[in-house]
């Protein structure tokens, strides 16, 4: 009983990563003061609108894997992984643009948003990839008390 509720939490914060992976974006970054502002030039938006569709595809891409997947019975459970796989492949790697010299997670006009000590933009997005990184914990926890 334990495991079959850690399964399904699991599956429930994959699912959670992947919507907020389709959605968020939009909210974020399709605006004016992004993908339409006015600092940012056609080759700019053409970066700003790829990764808001990106994200998107890749949480819709991520939903039908969890779908495929199949259901608690009948799982495969290497479709329900790399749904998992892809918020985090997507999302966890802007830490590391942090490493290249003269990139920031502020717009330059803008006062820098903190919450609990951390940019705003990374501790969302770090955010989606723990929570897919959780589910994934989950599920093999399920997996090794059944």
């Amino acid at each position: 009983m334990i495991s079959m509720n850690l399964a399904r939490w699991g599956r429930r914060l994959i699912a959670g990563s992947a919507v907020a992976s389709a959605t968020l974006p939009w909210l974020a970054d399709w605006n004016h003061s992004h993908t339409f502002g006015p600092e940012y030039g056609p080759h700019a938006r053409w970066h700003g609108t790829s990764e808001v569709l990106g994200a998107t595809a890749e949480g819709v891409l991520a939903l039908w894997l969890i779908r495929a997947a199949g259901d608690e019975h009948r799982l495969d459970e290497r479709l329900l992984i790399a749904a998992a796989l892809l918020p985090i492949a997507r999302w966890a790697p802007f830490n590391l643009t942090l490493l290249v010299p003269g990139t920031s997670p502020y717009d330059q006009h803008r006062i820098p948003q903190r919450v609990l000590g951390m940019p705003a933009a990374l501790l969302s997005q770090d955010l989606i990839a723990a929570t897919a990184a959780a589910g994934l914990f989950l599920r093999r926890l399920a997996g090794r008390r059944s």
